[in-house]
């Protein structure tokens, strides 16, 4: 079975939560008003869409406030989007209890649901996570792929959670899910796409697992190189946007560089196209394109370092 984790906001949803007024409207904004990251649903869709022996999970992790459940499924349905998961974050409930921390707080949201997500799957779920750059999705995804992996211990999980600000039940809740965790280096690929300004150069430390993208098209390259979007399903997702040809060569140029993707597995993926209009763009990327950069090993740093680096960042 392949489980793909889904963030909504800025992930999937195009949203503003950046000013209050951008929250406010996001709060109160209609299914048909709220509009979804160029790409986003094509992917989504294809990622989600059953063929005989695959029938792929799909999971919804959000930081929305679970009073927007029934406005955010209203917009999937719409889209036709289908899921399997869908977790809300209770803020309300939050407040009440004066946890204005919890309102903001990713590690102790996010980080006990991915692994309580995870009880019961056997090592051969494999995984590949979404989310993007206005938060710390990058870091807490590659957390959650070495926890699960075996290669952080509770007591440093303990401690990081507690340096990124979670409440201690939250810590709790992740070491008691952690134990009941079947060991697996389970997770394929995180990709993130960059909103922000961000700078690809930035998740280096946490290694080639980590893949920054600027649009969703160049993360159905990469994975229609590797097998996982059959090629009428990349054709799909570049037919429902409005990519120019030069947006498919920097795309794939950007991932040959980097060397995310083999070029003959690639080749392979244009060529089942037949005769679409990128199969040639993409050869033409293929055949001018080299591999310049280095590709990243394991995390370079210790965790721990980097949540209190991702915490002193300028607000």
């Amino acid at each position: 079975m392949r489980v793909y984790r889904w963030d909504l906001d800025k992930t999937y949803l195009d949203t503003d939560f950046e000013s209050m007024r951008g929250l406010l409207r996001s709060a109160v904004e209609s299914a048909r008003s709220k509009k979804a990251i160029p790409g986003a649903t094509s992917l989504l869709r294809e990622l989600a869409r059953e063929r005989p022996g695959w029938r792929p999970r799909i999971v919804l992790l959000s930081g929305s406030p679970t009073q927007m459940r029934s406005v955010l499924e209203l917009k999937l349905r719409m889209d036709g989007i289908r899921w399997d998961e869908f977790t809300l974050k209770d803020t309300l409930g939050s407040l009440r209890r004066g946890r204005f921390r919890a309102v903001k707080d990713q590690f102790g949201y996010k980080l006990p649901r991915l692994l309580e997500g995870r009880i019961g799957m056997g090592p051969a779920v494999r995984e590949i996570l979404f989310g993007d750059d206005a938060e710390a999705d990058a870091l807490i995804y590659s957390v959650y792929a070495d926890v699960i992996a075996g290669k952080v211990a509770a007591v440093e999980l303990s401690r990081l959670m507690e340096a990124a600000g979670a409440y201690p039940d939250a810590i709790v809740a992740a070491l008691a899910a952690q134990k009941r965790v079947a060991r697996a280096d389970a997770v394929d690929r995180i990709f993130i796409r960059l909103d922000r300004g961000v700078e690809r150069w930035s998740f280096a430390a946490l290694g080639a697992r980590v893949v920054p993208v600027r649009t969703w098209f160049e993360a159905a390259l990469a994975l229609a190189a590797s097998g996982e979007l059959p090629a009428e399903g990349l054709a799909r997702v570049h037919d429902a946007g409005t990519y120019s040809p030069e947006d498919v060569g920097e795309a794939a140029a950007s991932l040959l560089r980097r060397g995310l993707v083999d070029p003959r597995a690639l080749a392979n993926a244009a060529t089942g196209l037949g005769d679409h209009a990128i199969v040639k763009v993409v050869h033409q990327a293929i055949a001018g394109t080299t591999c310049t950069e280095t590709l990243p090993g394991p995390v370079a740093g210790d965790y721990l370092e980097l949540v209190r680096a991702w915490k002193a960042r300028p607000k």
